[in-house]
């Protein structure tokens, strides 16, 4: 079982090293976190500065790590609300991501400043429009490789040439986005009455203009253009504790599709004392997504007061699941958010 594993990992490892090499022709997508509600500024730039006038995310991801070395992944971001007083008013957002994934320390670092503007439409809706510009470099160690030329038939020998064509270990480019966002939000999420009716549904496209990706510096090895939708709602059970959150994501990006639905149940464990400010609000959610033919996802978060911390875990579904016994990876996400999302806003078309 030992080898078997072993052997499937340098497989894994072998075949996303082929990928990344290659280009993307054979299968380009990005990388993403399975919380998707917890990377709202990645997923669409029109979020900037929408529901809150600051925010700031933490996420990390360890996938893979039953099988070879771990995929590492970390993201941060940070978006503001821009003229606050004004009821047309902007959206500044910060985000940037880190990935290393394999023995061949194939890692990503990407760096992009988006901004939004936010017009309400009525007294309970407004509509967002987003850009998005940044960098996004990629670098490779392949001297941490070994390939089948360099085995003499007893033994493993670095020193016998691979045979494999000459690759630079860096390269990089500029990377476009866009997004528009619709929200709609009625009452707060208050024990005594919690029949909040919220509604948010979005589009986005990144990479437009196609840039070259790869590490032979081939042109005709170009990044395909994402399109991502998504959808989350909050629905208040009347005179109860419980706030349904369903939601979606799709991606669509060359050849590859993803779809992600998922539904939390939150329970308002205690809400804040309207006059001392001494009792902070707190809550629990429990559910899971499920990402077609690839993986349920169980997540759990804690919320208290401006603060959110969330934990998931994929569990692999997919017919590499004979390898890792299910075994996929696991995610945590930190939040910060002000005002508090159990705060009722100031003025209107602000949920």
């Amino acid at each position: 079982m030992k080898n078997k594993k072993s052997i499937s990992g340098k497989l894994v490892c072998i075949c996303f090293f082929i990928a990344m090499m290659a280009g993307v022709s054979a299968s380009a997508q990005d990388f993403h976190f399975s919380q998707f509600d917890e990377t709202p500024v990645q997923l669409n730039p029109s979020n900037c500065g929408v529901h809150h006038e600051i925010q700031l995310i933490a996420n990390y991801k360890n996938q893979w790590q039953s099988i070879a070395s771990p995929f590492k992944t970390f993201a941060l971001s940070f978006d503001t609300r821009l003229l606050k007083r004004k009821k047309k008013h902007l959206g500044l957002g910060f985000d940037f991501l880190n990935d290393k994934a394999g023995d061949a320390a194939v890692a990503t670092n990407q760096f992009n400043v988006s901004l939004s503007g936010i017009i309400p439409v009525s007294r309970k809706s407004l509509i967002s429009g987003g850009l998005t510009v940044g960098y996004s470099s990629h670098t490779i160690n392949t001297s941490a490789l070994s390939w089948g030329n360099q085995y003499n038939g007893m033994n493993y020998q670095p020193s016998i040439a691979s045979g494999e064509p000459v690759a630079v270990d860096n390269f990089g480019y500029v990377d476009l986005g866009a997004g528009i966002n619709f929200s709609y939000g009625t009452d707060e999420m208050y024990i005594s009455a919690n029949d909040t009716r919220k509604v948010n549904i979005g589009i986005s496209v990144f990479h437009p203009h196609q840039p070259v990706y790869s590490f032979y510096g081939d042109a005709s090895s170009k990044l395909y253009t994402k399109f991502v939708l998504n959808g989350n709602a909050a629905i208040g059970m009347k005179n109860t504790n419980l706030v349904l959150k369903p939601s979606y994501i799709v991606f669509i990006q060359g050849p590859t599709k993803e779809i992600t639905p998922g539904m939390m149940f939150q329970y308002i464990l205690q809400e804040s004392s309207k006059y001392t400010g001494n009792k902070k609000p707190a809550a629990l959610s429990i559910g899971g997504y499920y990402r077609f033919r690839d993986a349920f996802i169980p997540v759990v978060k804690f919320e208290y007061a401006n603060y959110e911390i969330g934990f998931s875990y994929d569990v692999n579904l997919s017919q590499l699941k004979t390898v890792t016994t299910t075994r996929g990876g696991f995610e945590i996400s930190l939040r910060f958010v002000a005002p508090s999302a159990f705060t009722k806003p100031r003025t209107e078309a602000r949920f």
